[in-house]
């Protein structure tokens, strides 16, 4: 399916969120009851594959696109001591899981890989009844995936963190009562988790997700004369440096109303139209500013001045290749850049900048085709996005929110 779309005029107005896609996931695998709410594909894919797995004993589970999914699942699995066969849509077959894998085998699973991708394979095993593991990159997959197959192992588990990688399983794991706890020693974030400790079954309320907000504050930002308001969006500590960012970048951004339920704090978010300044983006910042990369680029053309991202590897091995879709959407709107291996420096044209006969290719990537949406707010004319099908795993209600600001959408 393509998008036709063509911008709207200015607007006051509010949106609805689907729940934050990563706590949605971490409940649909323990299989906790939650507030009602939309969810993508992804999260329904997951929901499941896990009820498959756990309720229905199958053994060949499918996860569609969802690449959190399968690798937390992998590892949940692995505890249990049973087969399994975790497969997805062309997409995710194409996306790297060594790094899942070969710890989860430390710990003493059998997991075997296809050339380092899905399918993924798991044996029968008894993990160890001690372990400890040590980060060598941020990463709350891969934290996660072994936390939750101690959990189902019984294993006691040491997760030693040198950077803060989202902390959502970990908020989870203690609102469920289970045995963990978190220090902090010689400058590292030390996890330990008693898996010998079952969870207790307890409603986990999840939040409207920031993420998907990202967009709707990025296109307020660069429409004229609008404000917008999102009610209970998820405000974690771990997942909100795309907030940071656009505050030392000069937008009037606002959180209003912040409450607190198990373990994870939201609030109503409130934008107003705003003329933004570059800035360096370090490399220190990127894992929690991961997700929010394509559609910050973006908002980097219309800055004052340049904006530097440093160390932006990770981007190669999500749904797409982002850096290079990122490339592709900077060329198709005629923006000033310049890329030099994971780096990359975009050259701001200021607040007034627009475009015109923009045709952008998603890359089947719903991130990038959700920011070639947001771009239409700045083109001189209609501009055309293939295959948006994509938007449905993370962002089912994207084009109706666009809709009700403004923005006509054909969709064939």
């Amino acid at each position: 399916m393509n998008a036709l779309i063509k911008k709207g005029s200015s607007f006051k107005s509010s949106i609805v969120l689907p729940l934050d896609k990563s706590i949605a996931q971490r409940a649909a695998i323990l299989n906790i009851e939650t507030n009602d709410g939309i969810v993508g594909g992804d999260v329904i894919s997951t929901r499941q594959a896990s009820k498959n797995a756990i309720a229905n004993g199958e053994e060949n589970l499918y996860l569609g696109n969802s690449g959190t999914g399968i690798r937390l699942l992998t590892g949940y699995l692995s505890g249990l001591g049973r087969k399994f066969n975790l497969s997805g849509d062309m997409s995710l077959s194409k996306r790297p899981m060594d790094r899942i894998a070969d710890p989860l085998n430390e710990l003493g699973a059998k997991v075997s890989l296809n050339n380092g991708k899905p399918p993924i394979k798991i044996l029968p095993s008894k993990l160890k009844k001690e372990f400890s593991y040590r980060l060598p990159i941020p990463s709350a997959q891969l934290k996660s995936s072994l936390l939750l197959a101690a959990l189902n192992g019984k294993t006691k588990i040491e997760i030693i963190e040198p950077e803060l990688s989202r902390d959502h399983t970990e908020k989870m794991l203690k609102h469920l009562e289970c045995d963990i706890k978190i220090e902090y020693k010689d400058s590292l974030r030390r996890i330990y988790l008693n898996g010998e400790v079952p969870i207790k079954e307890k409603r986990v309320f999840i939040p409207g997700d920031f993420s998907a907000a990202s967009f709707f504050i990025a296109l307020t930002l660069l429409s004229e004369n609008s404000r917008l308001l999102i009610p209970e969006v998820g405000i974690n500590p771990s997942r909100i440096a795309f907030f940071d960012v656009l505050k030392e970048m000069n937008a009037d951004i606002s959180v209003e109303n912040i409450k607190e339920k198990n373990n994870e704090a939201y609030a109503d978010i409130l934008v107003n139209s705003s003329k933004l300044r570059g800035r360096v983006i370090a490399k220190e910042i990127v894992p929690n500013l991961i997700d929010e990369i394509p559609i910050l680029s973006m908002l980097a053309v219309f800055a004052e001045g340049s904006t530097f991202f440093e160390g932006l590897s990770e981007l190669k091995v999500k749904e797409s290749d982002r850096l290079k879709a990122i490339r592709s959407l900077l060329t198709e709107i005629n923006a000033k850049f310049e890329a030099n291996l994971d780096d990359l420096t975009i050259k701001g044209s200021g607040n007034n900048y627009s475009f015109s006969n923009a045709k952008f290719n998603s890359f089947n990537d719903h991130r990038i085709a959700m920011c070639g949406a947001i771009l239409s707010s700045r083109s001189i004319d209609d501009i055309q996005i293939n295959n948006v099908d994509s938007i449905e795993t993370s962002f089912p209600n994207f084009f109706e929110n666009l809709s009700s600001l403004g923005f006509t959408i054909d969709l064939s």
